[in-house]
């Protein structure tokens, strides 16, 4: 034989001719030792069980061929070179915990941010806004129930007496006309331009000794120092709007500036109404409209806020006590006019003999706070009526009034005066 075989089991063995080799012998080695093994090109399959403290081999060469092992290793550790490993994709996972996370400044590329917020808050302070120019359409729809004017003061109308005037001059050869020939009727019936005529009357049913005003209230005619609100009331609740005494009166007077005003106040019986306008002064007043009783159901009162059973608490400016109208023989001469008086009437009527009044006609300047007399005399029972052959002038905003006295007590009297307001010219 060429060659020595160890044979663990008792399987057919054959030789190189095909013999079979029939071996019982066991041997048994504590180690091999060969030398470098050859093999021909063939396929082996080796399963090998091992358990070694440690293995020590030769480098072994092998043909191309196409080796299978499976090797079940145990070994406490194993240390090797430095891994080659190719291009490869490495995935990690990785969970990190940290207490906190510094990064440098982000970059963020151009991107659309859209927010939607809904805030909330009491009140928005912001500054002045600033509106470009722009088209703006306002279209308004106005209802009123009433529209109260003061009373209009036409200026540039041509007035058929100055045409008139113009035509005589140059038929007289140029001459003015004068004052007189202003006739008295064509004042009255308003032909003559800036002229126009006043009557004022009044009347005092109860003159006790002192000097008081001819009017129906009695005492001292009272001038606010300043224009205010005036109340309207009434003793009887007939007199109210639709009642069957006085619906509505017609109060006329001055504003803060002198100019003349007037209003219609529409009564609510004891309840008192105030007036649309403010009045420095109040110096007439009448019924305007009245229900089915044709005349007012109590005394009608101007006066200040605050009534009881429709008579004023404080101040009263004018009663309508007599015939639907005020009795105030007193007046206030308009901004931008001159009176010229003409006339003064007193009347009285004293039962007993040597009993007088003593009437004295009175004015108070514009800025003054002093009246003074301007006419004086002595009547008993009958009629004093004083015409001045030159008609006295009164300028603008000067007070007015027809005061009497007497050395007896309850006494009536009354009392007017009259003449023309131009308009100044300058």
């Amino acid at each position: 034989m060429t060659s020595r075989i160890l044979q663990e089991s008792a399987d057919l063995l054959l030789t190189q001719f095909n013999d079979p080799l029939i071996n019982d012998n066991f041997i048994g080695a504590d180690g091999f030792s060969t030398g470098n093994p050859q093999l021909a090109t063939t396929t082996l399959a080796q399963t090998h069980t091992l358990t070694s403290v440690a293995i020590v081999i030769q480098d072994p060469v092998v043909s191309s061929t196409a080796i299978a092992q499976e090797h079940d290793l145990t070994a406490l550790g194993f240390i090797t070179g430095n891994p080659v490993a190719n291009q490869a994709a490495l995935t990690q996972d990785h969970g990190l915990t940290a207490s906190g996370v510094v990064t440098g400044s982000p970059v963020v590329s151009d991107a659309t941010m859209t927010e939607d917020e809904s805030f909330s808050i009491p009140s928005v302070v912001t500054g002045t806004p600033e509106v470009n120019s722009t088209a703006i359409s306002q279209s308004y729809s106005l209802v009123t129930d009433g529209i109260l004017t003061g009373r209009p003061d036409v200026e540039d109308a041509t007035d058929p007496n100055t045409l008139f005037e113009q035509v005589e001059q140059k038929m007289l050869g140029g001459w003015p006309k004068r004052i007189y020939e202003h006739t008295d009727l064509a004042i009255a019936r308003g032909f003559t331009k800036g002229h126009k005529a006043l009557y004022k009357f009044g009347y005092n049913p109860d003159i006790n000794g002192d000097e008081e005003t001819v009017w129906a209230q009695g005492g001292n005619f009272p001038y606010p120092t300043s224009a205010v609100t005036m109340f309207v009331s009434s003793t009887s609740a007939n007199d109210a709007n639709g009642g069957t005494g006085a619906n509505s009166i017609l109060i006329q007077g001055l504003d803060e500036n002198y100019d003349e005003i007037e209003e219609t106040v529409f009564l609510n019986g004891q309840t008192q109404v105030a007036t649309q306008l403010a009045y420095l002064r109040v110096y007439r007043a009448f019924v305007t409209l009245a229900g089915t009783g044709g005349t007012a159901g109590g005394i009608i009162y101007v006066g200040s806020s605050g009534a009881t059973g429709g008579v004023p608490n404080t101040t009263v400016y004018a009663n309508l006590s007599f015939g639907n109208q005020t009795q105030i023989a007193a007046y206030t001469v308009p901004a931008g006019y001159t009176l010229y008086l003409d006339d003064i009437n007193f009347t009285a009527a004293l039962s007993q003999a040597s009993k007088l009044v003593t009437c004295v006609f009175v004015s108070r300047d514009f800025g003054s706070n002093v009246f003074r007399s301007r006419f004086i005399n002595v009547l008993q029972s009958n009629q004093l009526i004083t015409k001045f052959e030159y008609p006295q002038p009164f300028y603008e905003k000067t007070d007015l009034e027809c005061r009497v006295s007497s050395n007896t007590i309850n006494n009536a009297v009354a009392a007017s005066f009259q003449g023309v307001l131009i308009k100044n010219t300058t």
